[in-house]
């Protein structure tokens, strides 16, 4: 069974095997404040850890793109991988979201990322347009009413 939890500063060390790893402990520690105060660039914005038991394997991260429009997205970690564990999180951040008032979840996927491609898919989201992010990456937006 997952169990999603909003992240705090003891999660600070739980982002291995994941691409938030790739960041400084200071940039993690402001992220982690952002979501403590649920805002980041003036949005909310909050993170939550995946626990199944109690190990931490994955984050939840929902920032929000307007008053209805919510952007969601699963970083399960590698170890835990091709698990259903991303589904599972996804479909309860979903219902999260749905219950703070958000009527629509989007979704941006890296087009070279096809198990993320797959999930959204799966959870009924529809290819909105294709594009290339500001690093040069061709990107998918995925769209779907909550």
């Amino acid at each position: 069974m997952l169990v999603l939890k909003p992240i705090t500063m003891e999660n600070l060390h739980d982002f291995s095997g994941t691409e938030y790893d790739a960041m400084t402990e200071d940039e993690r520690r402001e992220m982690i404040e952002n979501s403590l105060r649920k805002s980041h660039q003036g949005r909310y914005f909050e993170m939550l850890a995946v626990y199944r038991d109690d190990a931490v394997v994955g984050f939840m991260n929902l920032f929000a793109q307007s008053e209805h429009i919510i952007s969601c997205g699963p970083e399960i970690k590698a170890d835990f991988r091709r698990q259903g564990l991303a589904a599972l999180a996804e479909t309860q951040v979903l219902r999260y979201a749905k219950d703070k008032g958000y009527t629509v979840a989007v979704g941006r996927v890296r087009e070279d990322n096809a198990a993320s491609i797959a999930l959204h898919e799966k959870l009924g989201f529809e290819l909105a347009l294709t594009y290339t992010n500001p690093k040069g990456k061709p990107m998918r937006l995925y769209v779907r009413a909550l």
